[in-house]
């Protein structure tokens, strides 16, 4: 993924998250729009679980500051009780000394304290944001169209090195997917393949060649592109036997 994409993903997400996200205002119709929403909210969680791991990491070492701190002030009121008890000899000066240890000490016991109560206070902030976050995207889900209609519809394809273009027609059932394909130059045929996390594979099947090339590729968080390679199976002389394609996803008209 290209940064910039990542940034923008990112400044959606702490959109979605400082204010209602309009995915729970709005009906978004198209599975594009609902899967953008989704992964926009993923990344504001994985934000938001670093900061809980930080905030549990800081909360540890300040814990045990304190404790190292309060069982150091154990030892120097141990050790001012004896002086006073006349358990050990001591004069004025040096009990002063402990006086003055003491409360410095004391003054860092209450400072990490302090420290700890507000990282405590962090922590049960980010659960709660962590949870708010996993109910949208639970809400989000719901509102996906089936697995049967996710990829289901007409893809702009472009090939390369080529240049070639074409429409593949597609129609998703669980993981299995099937359609046709018309490219330029009056080739066409059929496409049967899978999608799989993710990732799809589509066999290429010429209405006269038969079998003739494979395609994967990798469906954008946004629903809407896929990108990958293809391998050709039958070899032409001077014509490129591999490359790259992309398809792009039609938007649907809108019902009036």
């Amino acid at each position: 993924m290209s940064p910039r994409p990542l940034v923008a993903s990112v400044a959606l997400a702490a959109s979605l998250f400082l204010q209602p996200p309009p995915c729970l205002g709005q009906d978004l119709k198209r599975p594009e729009e609902q899967l953008a929403a989704i992964y926009s909210l993923k990344v504001q969680l994985e934000i938001e679980q670093r900061r809980l791991d930080d905030a549990l990491q800081r909360y540890n070492e300040q814990a045990r500051a304190r404790e190292e701190a309060r069982a150091r002030l154990a030892r120097l009121y141990d050790d001012l009780d004896a002086m006073v008890q006349g358990r050990t000899d001591a004069d004025q000066v040096l009990m002063q000394t402990r006086e003055e240890e003491i409360m410095k000490v004391e003054q860092s016991v209450e400072a990490l304290t302090q420290e700890t109560r507000r990282i405590r206070a962090d922590i049960q902030d980010a659960h709660t944001r962590i949870d708010l976050l996993g109910e949208r995207i639970g809400r989000l889900r719901k509102t996906l169209p089936s697995d049967t209609e996710s990829l289901t519809g007409n893809w702009d394809v472009s090939y390369l090195p080529s240049g070639d273009k074409g429409v593949f027609s597609l129609r998703q059932s669980g993981t299995l997917l099937i359609g046709e394909y018309t490219l330029e130059g009056g080739w066409k045929g059929s496409l049967q393949g899978t999608f799989v996390d993710g990732k799809v594979l589509l066999h290429r099947i010429d209405s006269k060649l038969g079998r003739s090339s494979d395609l994967e590729g990798t469906l954008a968080p946004d629903g809407r592109t896929i990108r990958g390679t293809w391998q050709n199976f039958i070899l032409s002389g001077g014509q490129p036997t591999s490359g790259q394609w992309v398809a792009r996803k039609r938007q649907e008209k809108s019902e009036d």
